[in-house]
Order: C-alpha cells, then structure tokens, then sequence
C-alpha cells in the first residue's frame, strides 16, 4: 500500500508522505492499494485512476477480472459513491443499462445487485465503501493523451460525440455531473472499424435538482474541470444548469484539440487554477486554422457565462455529428453470443428429452 497526494501526484509507499508545497497536505493523502493487496475477497490487479473522490483498480474477484471502485475516507465522498451505484443499479433493474456505462456486479459472493448495489469492508481502521462493475477494455484519457495528445480529429469528435450522447443520458435521467475531464472515463480504440468506445465510469456528483444543494462539496473534482460558476459556489448558490455540463463536454474536446488542459494544473496550487478560471486565462485555441469547425463548437461550449454556451449535451452531439457523422458502430462478432449459445443449447436438450420420451412410450406400447 501506498498514499498518493491527491494534489501533486507524490507517493509514499512507507505511508509518511510529505510534501515541500505549503498547499499540499500530503500527510492527509488516501492510502491507495497495490497489485498484489486485498479489499476483502477481491484481489488488487492494478490501481487504475486515483481521482480527487475515489480511485479505480483492475481486480480479481471470484476468479473474474472485474474493476473495483473504491471511495476516499470522508463521508461526502462515501454518499457520493453511493449515489453512483444506486444509480447504476436502478438503471439495471428497469433494463436500461448503457454500453457507455458500468455495469454493476454484485460486492459479495453470496449476494445480488438487485440487494446490493455496493459493498463496505474494513482497512487499516477505515471503513471503506465500494462498488464492482464489468470489465472494460480501455484505459483513461488521461494516459491516452499522455501518450499522444492530439489525436487524430476523427477520434476526436467521435469521443466527445459518444460522451455527450452519454451526459444527455443522465440528463433525460435529471441526473447532474459537474466534474467531466479525461479523468472521467475510460476509452479504447478500434481498429476495424477504427473508432473510439468509451466508458463514463466517475458520475461526478451523481444527484439531481432536488437534492443537489444537498449532495454539493467542490472537492470532488479537479479545479481544473470546474466551471466557473462552480468555482465559488455553496450548497447554499449552487444552481441546477445542464449548460454546468455542457461546459465539462467543451473542456475534453478542448484539451483533446490543443493537447493540453484549457487550464493547466500540475505544479499549481489549487486558488491559483481558480483564480485562472473566473479570470477566463485559458490555454490559446491553436486549432482555428486547421479544424475551425470543430475549434468553434469548443470554444462555445466553454463560454464563461452559461448563456453563451450551448443548451445541452444532445446540442453538442448534434453539431458534432453534422461534421463527422454517426460513430462507426462496433464490428460484429462472427461468434453466436452466450445468450443464442445458450438458448440453442436448451432447445436441443428439450428436443432430446421430447425424442427419448416418445420413444419409451413407443417401447411401452
């Protein structure tokens, strides 16, 4: 186990991390599980993401690769975990799942998700919340942009399309985000077709307009991806706006054009990423020249006063769309699913009783 600073990034694999930087309380900085650790029954593999409420593993349980989600010590960040997998389990027990978000696995061996959405378990004197969902092939976009920052535009649009499409989602569902950015979702890129598939795994806040006062503390995210009239908000003026969402959506594809965060944040104290944000003192759009069309809807959506952006997410799925047209969709495996496998399998075995009971009572006869 090691502690990771939540601010810089420092870790700490002796659990006394400490940081030079007067903003940075590292001593206070969550333990984070190494490969090789358990959470209970389920196994680590790999820390995937530690984000600022929670950090994402790859993990083993019942001898399935499944990824576990787990929240920091703190109650805001435990209700917020819970509102995220209550979520997810409403979703699939209406049968409304979506592809471009988790899939809920039950927290125990002896259990459901229809009676458990989420799990607790004891480390190092913490009560821990957590919850399991499918695997995913993928990996965050933030290390895809490490790697390679500016992506060709195709994928470009076709990502931030498929995250739009995905916000919308949670809009028709009254649900808010608030805190979209590349730590956000997991994405992976097709060959053929050669298209990017996502998954939105971190739901943000996670609440909606009647509870949102409620539900809202600001350190669940980035101050990097917050929007302006987040940055000063209570729960006392937060104000219920899909265009807070829409601003998140202008970020990605901001930083996705640029190759850099519209408002850098490493080695910077978070007042100072605040104060670069309601001063508007955003990285420069490069991408006028070669992509205008594109480099427009971004600077839009990024307006500093929400009247200025767009209306929602479907709109920028709609502008996105006009210029690259609908995500390739998946190409199809040449292998029946476990489903039809399934059902075929029955279906003989029926047929096969049916054969061998007419010929009893013809032996009988």
């Amino acid at each position: 186990m090691k502690q990771v600073c939540l601010q810089c990034g420092r870790t700490s694999p002796g659990g006394d991390l400490f940081c030079q930087e007067t903003y940075c309380p590292g001593e206070m900085s969550p333990t984070i599980l190494d490969a090789g650790d358990w959470c209970g029954d389920i196994e680590i593999v790999k820390p995937i993401i530690v984000l600022r409420s929670a950090v994402l593993y790859e993990a083993m349980h019942q001898k399935r690769k499944v990824y576990l989600k787990v929240a920091h010590p703190g109650a805001e960040n435990k209700e917020r975990l819970k509102r995220e997998a209550e979520f997810l389990q409403a979703l699939q027990l209406r049968r409304q799942g979506q592809p471009t978000l988790p899939a809920l696995l039950p927290p125990y061996a002896n259990t459901t998700v229809a009676h458990d959405a989420y799990g607790k378990t004891m480390l190092r004197g913490h009560l821990l919340y957590f919850f399991l969902f499918e695997h995913f092939e993928g990996e965050p976009l933030r290390d895809v942009l490490v790697r390679n920052p500016q992506l060709w535009i195709n994928h470009v649009g076709w990502t931030v399309l498929s995250l739009a499409a995905t916000v919308n989602y949670l809009h028709l569902d009254k649900r808010y985000h608030y805190g979209l950015g590349p730590d956000s979702l997991l994405v992976r890129f097709d060959e053929k077709p050669s298209a990017p598939r996502i998954l939105l795994f971190d739901l943000g806040i996670a609440t909606d307009k009647a509870n949102l006062a409620l539900d809202w503390y600001p350190s669940f995210v980035l101050p990097a991806y917050t929007a302006p009239e987040l940055v000063d908000a209570t729960r006392q003026t937060v104000v219920a706006d899909y265009r807070t969402d829409v601003y998140g959506l202008g970020l990605v594809l901001y930083e996705m054009l640029v190759g850099q965060p519209a408002f850098p944040f490493r080695l910077r104290s978070d007042d100072e990423v605040y104060q670069a944000i309601t001063r508007d003192q955003r990285v420069t759009m490069n991408r006028v020249e070669d992509v205008d069309k594109v480099a427009q809807i971004a600077l839009k959506a990024v307006s500093q006063e929400p009247a200025g952006r767009q209306p929602s997410a479907v709109d920028v799925a709609v502008q996105l769309k006009a210029l690259f047209g609908d995500v390739p969709p998946p190409k199809r495996s040449p292998w029946p699913s476990l489903h039809t496998i399934f059902l075929v399998v029955v279906v003989l075995l029926i047929i096969g009783f049916l054969i061998v009971l007419a010929l009893s009572l013809n032996g009988l006869g």
